[in-house]
């Protein structure tokens, strides 16, 4: 299966190290964050400091389907990651429409 552009990005990301993973990580940031992306599996307690952060910094959430994140990032335990470069953000907020498993988060259950 080919490789989708989101999934480009994010090892784009990875190796330019312009990525933060985990909730907790994520939290503690103040400024510098242009994109959120979780798991669809995150828990709700890892969800709260996702959702606080959002609010903080300004910046969109997206939601993956379950598993789909681990699998993008290459790192099975990952629920969460914070994209630091504003033009890798920006291009993967473009290419969101043609991926699917890749939705704006707007709360609740998706």
């Amino acid at each position: 299966m080919d490789k989708s552009k989101i999934e480009t990005y994010l090892g784009f990301s990875i190796r330019s190290r312009k990525i933060i993973f985990g909730a907790e990580t994520i939290e503690k940031q103040r400024k510098g964050v242009f994109l959120l992306v979780i798991d669809g599996a995150i828990g709700k307690n890892s969800l709260k400091p996702i959702l606080r952060a959002k609010e903080t910094l300004g910046c969109p959430l997206y939601i993956t389907d379950e598993g789909v994140l681990a699998e993008w990032v290459h790192r099975p335990a990952v629920k969460a990651v914070a994209i630091t470069d504003n033009n890798l953000a920006s291009a993967m907020i473009a290419s969101a429409d043609g991926e699917p498993r890749f939705k704006l988060y707007s709360g609740g259950n998706n």
